[in-house]
């Protein structure tokens, strides 16, 4: 039997961890029908989807994405299997005007991940072993638009190359820089924290996140702010604690991060404020 653990739950989006109880025998349903849009992350174990005649086997890493009305049939090989995916389940709403990313990427299955969905499934793991819901739903986000950067470039349709060395390295800083964005150190120094060179982060970071390193600082700095004025800090005080030194630079980034001014920020349903830190700390293009 299947086993679906809730992780974090919206109105537009549900992240899901599927799995099996431990020596119970598990029979495969002979057709399965797609309900939601959706991205599934292999975590552990592997087993075969069959979709339109194709067969597709997925491990840990794999990929698989789901449609509404998509027909598919999952074959273990065990009886009693030990397979484990992250699933996000979206709702029409969650997807609007980006449909097409499915249909456009080219495939439903793939044992490899680009580099930036091999990101998004390293930081949404860590994220679900928190149990920290703020990053469950950034990363759910995250992955949408992961794939739709992906499904809008020739090479997602060829050969994946993500890297465990590459990726490993990426994660390293961002979990740093996420703990200490105000902190006040080079590219060349956050590379010889994790053993390379700054050329060869930066350019993994471009690969894995879309942006260079020192990109990356400044958003978590605006993301800082934000939640300093959610907590009633006044722009001045969100803008020097956030590690900007220049106001007048803070309140243009802010506004073109955002899209609206930092004075009005406390002005929007709380709701809105979340989901448009979580959309902005997303992997870029």
């Amino acid at each position: 039997m299947n086993r679906a653990t809730p992780l974090h739950a919206t109105e537009d989006l549900e992240v899901v961890r599927f799995d099996h109880p431990a020596h119970e025998r598990h029979d495969d349903p002979e057709r399965e029908v797609a309900s939601h849009w959706g991205i599934a992350f292999v975590s552990a174990g592997r087993f075969d989807v069959l979709v339109g005649g194709h067969r597709h086997r997925l491990r840990q890493g794999g990929v698989f994405l789901t449609r509404p009305g998509l027909e598919f049939r999952c074959e273990h090989g065990e009886a009693c299997p030990d397979d484990v995916s992250l699933s996000v389940r979206l709702e029409e709403v969650a997807v609007r005007g980006l449909e097409e990313a499915w249909t456009r990427i080219g495939w439903v299955a793939r044992p490899s991940p680009s580099p930036r969905l091999a990101y998004v499934q390293r930081r949404m793991a860590a994220a679900s072993g928190q149990g920290d819901t703020f990053e469950i739903e950034r990363w759910a986000l995250a992955a949408i638009g992961a794939l739709d950067v992906d499904s809008r470039r020739a090479p997602s349709r060829g050969h994946y190359v993500s890297r465990h060395a590459g990726i490993e390295m990426v994660v390293a800083t961002c979990r740093a820089i996420d703990d200490a964005p105000t902190a006040q150190r080079s590219i060349a120094d956050r590379a010889r924290a994790v053993g390379t060179t700054g050329t060869r982060l930066t350019h993994a970071f471009r690969r894995y996140v879309g942006v260079s390193p020192h990109q990356y600082v400044v958003r978590r700095r605006l993301a800082a702010a934000a939640a300093l004025l959610d907590q009633g800090s006044t722009v001045s005080d969100a803008c020097w604690r956030s590690g900007f030194g220049n106001l007048s630079h803070f309140c243009r980034s802010f506004i073109r991060a955002f899209g609206k001014p930092a004075s009005q920020w406390r002005h929007a349903p709380l709701a809105e404020r979340r989901r448009k830190v979580q959309a902005f700390l997303g992997p870029r293009p």
